[in-house]
């Protein structure tokens, strides 16, 4: 709610006042508004405010109050705050969290008030999630202009630009003048809207199901922890002792997902003993619910807080954390930013989970930021994963890892085979086979896993070799043959499978490559007897679907389990009697330079579901490059071979953790316009680069076309930038050139983005 305003103006015998205020949205610095006489003796740096932005009321944080009037502004063209926000618990950001959204900004080239979003709290009503879509009668009517009004031809329009539908919730209607237009476009048929969708994959269906139970339970309810590791217990004086330090520390454990829960459950409790809070970080919402439940106790009780949650839920538990009711707090990347204080400790669990880098702008990591943090709070930052990425513990000094000892007996027997000895038409080869017999005799589990769902990667001409692609994206359609249609990975957008070929007329058209639908069905094609699951974005698109599959996966009612990636997570799967990698290639062909490391932690983890050799436990790997170093140091069980092999590839070839990463994305809708604006940056780089003096410092690439030239209708060039990991000058130099960009090109005819250690590099 809004205070009520006791006075507009401030009375003629007080000096003005006057507050800088950031608001979020896509503006770097403050914009200057007046003090009412009324909020002159309550109003401080921190406040949250509401503020006129155009036609609208926006929140704002206010970050400077100075009698000062500024020099370019008028007295008269200011307006004044309107109100506090008063509704909840959280009315103010601390100058802590104020400085470390500026920090974020700083360093992943953002603007502040797009990071100060990061800091505001969850609205307490729910918002509306639909979406309006513009329908063929709609289109009809644009194109014969036959519309009665500017504001519903507009609204026409505006649809008209997406053809994937533009959310309610960023109308914005009434600042545009349509408040009237939307009713009466749905009434007449002209759009239609649809149920919103979380399109994130950490936020929607689909998710696995909860942790296996960590800790025996005993009668009452208390949880008694299994048996605790002579390593564990020397992990935890070391964790114990860092903590009673008060000074900013880091600490990387590599351990099981049972030993860093050990952890984590002593490190919280010592740390809310010393009367600090604790704050735990996870990629997925499922994980954050189990670790949450895991971590809840009489001496500490555990809030969780994700996006997943509905919004007056998630207003509730922030309201909770603001007026320091819990000390353990666990959530997802954004959790990052929660009120909490003081913290004693951080603590990240699947560091290299890609979901802690946020995809909008700021892009920040959660990582990283934690680390910030930490430094400012004077805490202890734990950095856990059952493999810790190269360019996390490339950071530390050996003595910080924790690292659990290699337990050979516990490993299965590791089979490679070589492909290209094998009948090319047969997707499982005779060794894969003859285990799976074996394995299904005696009723153990078969995993075969690909990271590709889908019939088939492409449908192609045998003829002339054409291949259907996505008008939008332009890439090749996948393939299901169940659905019976083509669809685009990347948009959504599907297509009937055509009947011939749209370039030659011939009708020999050919699936190409192999995904999990094919493999589903060979396998229940070689083993009809087999209760067959497959679990993929495919089956798990729907959330009803999607529990009834994972109930599935829990009750083992399954004899042989088809899927990606997401079968691979820890505590999803129970151990099994083997796994089979169907085409462990699959990933080491893609276009990015963490493509061997995700490979061996993919394999990595499937030994780790296997049974030991001595109970007949295996993992087969296929594989047309049996030589790799990923495929031998899996062979051999040597991480230290692979890490040895991918650091020198890294270094020769000037990928992190040896240089830093930054990628400048151009797109638009004009493939001409985007070109030239993405010269413009180009030049302008190279220009800055050489006025700074930075000779051997950076190095860049581009601009030119993305891996992926046009996703949606957009076309998109990139520029990658590589810089020595001490130089800091760089994002300063992209912010110069950045601005004089958006000056020279409308940000809607041409957009500009930064990725600053970017995940994904398409």
């Amino acid at each position: 709610m809004l205070h009520e305003p006791r006075a507009l103006r401030t009375p003629e015998s007080e000096p003005p006042l006057f507050a800088d205020v950031i608001v979020p949205r896509h503006f770097a610095g403050p914009f200057t508004y007046l003090v009412p006489a009324f909020l002159r003796p309550i109003l401080r740096v921190g406040h949250l405010v509401f503020v006129p932005f155009g036609r609208s009321l926006v929140h704002g944080a206010v970050i400077a109050l100075t009698p000062e009037q500024p020099s370019a502004v008028l007295l008269g063209r200011l307006k004044a705050i309107r109100a506090l926000v008063s509704e909840g618990a959280a009315v103010d950001v601390s100058p802590a969290l104020l400085e470390l959204a500026k920090s974020v900004a700083e360093c992943y080239v953002a603007p502040w008030g797009q990071a100060l979003r990061l800091l505001l709290p969850p609205k307490a009503t729910a918002a509306d999630r639909g979406r309006i879509i513009l329908t063929k009668e709609g289109e009809d009517v644009l194109a014969a202009k036959g519309a009665t009004s500017s504001e519903i031809l507009q609204l026409l329009t505006r649809l008209k630009r997406r053809p994937l539908g533009i959310a309610v919730s960023r109308l914005a209607l009434k600042a545009s003048g349509q408040e009237d237009a939307l009713p009466s476009i749905l009434e007449r048929g002209w759009a239609h809207k649809v149920r919103g969708c979380k399109t994130h994959r950490t936020e929607g269906a689909g998710q696995p199901p909860a942790l296996r139970e960590l800790f025996e339970f005993r009668e009452g309810g208390a949880p008694e922890p299994l048996g605790t590791p002579t390593h564990v217990q020397e992990w935890q004086l070391r964790v114990g002792h860092a903590l009673e330090r008060r000074q900013s520390n880091r600490l990387m454990v590599q351990a099981g997902s049972a030993e860093r829960l050990m952890l984590l459950r002593f490190a919280a409790a010592r740390t809310v003993k010393l009367g600090r809070k604790v704050l735990v970080i996870t990629g997925e919402t499922a994980r954050a619910e189990s670790l949450a439940a895991a971590l809840n106790a009489p001496a500490h009780p555990t809030a969780v807080l994700h996006s997943a949650m509905p919004d007056h839920k998630r207003s509730q538990v922030w309201n909770r954390i603001t007026e320091t009711q819990v000390p353990v707090v666990v959530g997802t990347r954004a959790a990052i930013f929660f009120p909490l204080h003081p913290i004693g400790m951080i603590w990240i669990d699947r560091e290299e989970d890609p979901a802690l880098k946020e995809p909008m702008e700021p892009r920040y990591h959660a990582r990283e930021v934690a680390w910030m943090r930490a430094q400012e709070e004077r805490a202890l930052l734990v950095v856990g994963s059952s493999h810790l990425s190269l360019e996390a513990s490339s950071l530390d000094p050996p003595d910080d890892v924790l690292k659990a000892p290699l337990q050979p007996d516990a490993w299965p027997q590791i089979d490679v085979v070589d492909l290209r000895h094998e009948d090319r038409r047969m997707l499982l080869s005779s060794r894969l086979q003859e285990a799976m017999r074996d394995v299904l005799g005696r009723q153990a589990g078969v995993l075969l896993f690909l990271n590709r769902k889908a019939y088939a990667g492409a449908l192609a001409c045998r003829d002339c070799g054409h291949v259907p692609r996505c008008a939008s994206c332009a890439v090749a359609f996948a393939f299901s043959r169940q659905k019976q249609v083509l669809a685009c990975h990347y948009c959504g957008g599907t297509q009937r499978i055509p009947e011939i070929c749209s370039g030659c007329g011939s009708a020999r058209l050919q699936p190409v490559g192999e995904g999990t639908e094919r493999v589903e069905e060979e396998v229940k094609r070689r083993f009809p007897s087999a209760r067959v699951l497959r679990v993929d974005g495919e089956t798990l698109r729907r959330p009803k679907e999607a529990d009834g599959i994972w109930s599935r996966v829990r009750r083992r009612d399954w004899d042989v389990l088809v899927g990606t990636q997401v079968l691979l997570r820890e505590g999803v799967l129970p151990t099994l009697g083997l796994a089979g990698a169907v085409q462990a290639d699959a990933g080491l062909s893609v276009p990015d330079f963490r493509a061997a490391e995700r490979t061996f932690h993919l394999l990595w983890d499937a030994a780790n579901l296997v049974q030991p050799m001595g109970a007949g436990g295996r993992l087969i790997i296929q594989t047309c490059l049996p030589g790799h170093y990923v495929i031998e140091a899996v062979a051999k069980r040597d991480e230290a071979m692979f890490r040895s092999e991918e650091i020198s590839h890294r270094i020769a070839l000037g990928f992190p953790p040896a240089v830093r990463l930054i990628v400048l994305h151009v797109s638009g809708a004009q493939e001409s316009t985007v070109e030239r604006a993405s010269h413009h940056w180009g030049t302008a780089l190279h220009r800055a680069a050489n006025a700074a003096l930075t000779s051997g410092a950076l190095t860049m690439l581009g601009p030119v076309r993305s891996p992926i030239p046009r996703i949606r209708g957009r076309h998109r060039r990139q520029i990658l930038i590589k810089s020595r990991p001490g130089f800091h000058n760089v994002q300063q130099m992209i912010r110069s050139t950045l601005t004089e960009l958006e000056a020279a090109y409308p940000r809607r005819t041409v957009r500009f983005d930064v990725d600053v250690d970017p995940i994904e590099m398409w």
